[in-house]
């Protein structure tokens, strides 16, 4: 009897301790999982406000205004700080940075020094000499067509992923259109291809997530815009009716049926 008592009490102290331990660990994991978000969160402050800080100091690139250099030939500090301050820009970021040369009356192509294009009138599209029909806010972007193909083509080498989920660690090599690459190494042409088979993998599955979400009624944070409508209200124009014309009728049109005429026959006068 004693025996079986003194098992019992060793299960309940055998379960009490269990539960302890979970409790205990549960509560350790929560503090865990707090303290690593609220890591998170501040690296993503504190990256946030590097590419602010960033996109502000490109806005007034170059800083060489040579005539030696162009935006084909720029100055080596430039590309140097181009590049070291684009490491952490998203798309979305580089298209800000694009706006915001634009309102500074710059290029849209960061090492270029020239002005942007003006197109007189207030018209919302300019027919290029080519003969191509384009928005006017993307044709003054721009110098020329050839800053264009430069932007995008460092545009397209950008990541995808926040700059908070690469890390710090991340390379952010990007490459100009232009850019000397004679002599460059095998194993840099090597990681140059092994860059552009990621940024392509990334950009993939961007467009699947983005995919997904809009089948399941949800959205992004890059498809907000799409998730919204676009609703233009117009007062409806309402036309009077026509008078109508009453001048070739008579005092007996009343009386025609058919075309024909019917006389009403005439009640007796009372006495």
């Amino acid at each position: 009897m004693h025996s079986i008592e003194a098992k019992q009490t060793q299960l309940k102290s055998i379960l009490k301790n269990s539960v302890l331990e979970r409790g205990e660990r549960a509560e350790s994991d929560a503090r865990e999982i707090a303290i690593r978000q609220a890591r998170l969160f501040q690296l993503r402050k504190e990256m946030e406000s590097e590419i602010l800080e960033s996109l502000v100091v490109l806005s007034w690139y170059p800083l060489v205004r040579d005539p030696i250099y162009s935006a084909s030939n720029p100055a080596p500090s430039d590309v140097s700080g181009f590049k070291t301050h684009l490491r952490y820009f998203r798309p979305s970021d580089y298209d800000d940075l694009i706006e915001e040369r634009t309102v500074n009356d710059l290029c849209g192509y960061v090492l270029c020094p020239k002005p942007g294009r003006k197109v007189a009138g207030i018209g919302k599209y300019k027919i290029t000499p080519s003969g191509d029909i384009v928005k006017r806010e993307d044709y003054e972007r721009w110098c020329s067509p050839a800053c264009a193909k430069r932007a995008l083509f460092v545009k397209v080498q950008l990541d995808e992923r926040a700059a908070w989920d690469r890390g710090r660690n991340s390379d952010g090599q990007i490459d100009l259109l232009e850019e000397d690459r004679s002599k460059d190494s095998e194993a840099d042409r090597a990681a140059r291809a092994m860059r552009d088979l990621r940024v392509d993998e990334q950009r993939k599955a961007a467009k699947d997530y983005a995919a997904l979400a809009r089948e399941r009624g949800s959205y992004g944070v890059g498809d907000s815009n799409d998730a919204k409508v676009k609703v233009v209200l117009r007062e409806k124009e309402i036309n009077a009716p026509m008078p109508e014309d009453t001048s070739g009728r008579s005092d007996h049109d009343h009386l025609l049926i058919e075309g024909r005429k019917f006389d009403l026959p005439l009640r007796p006068r009372e006495g």
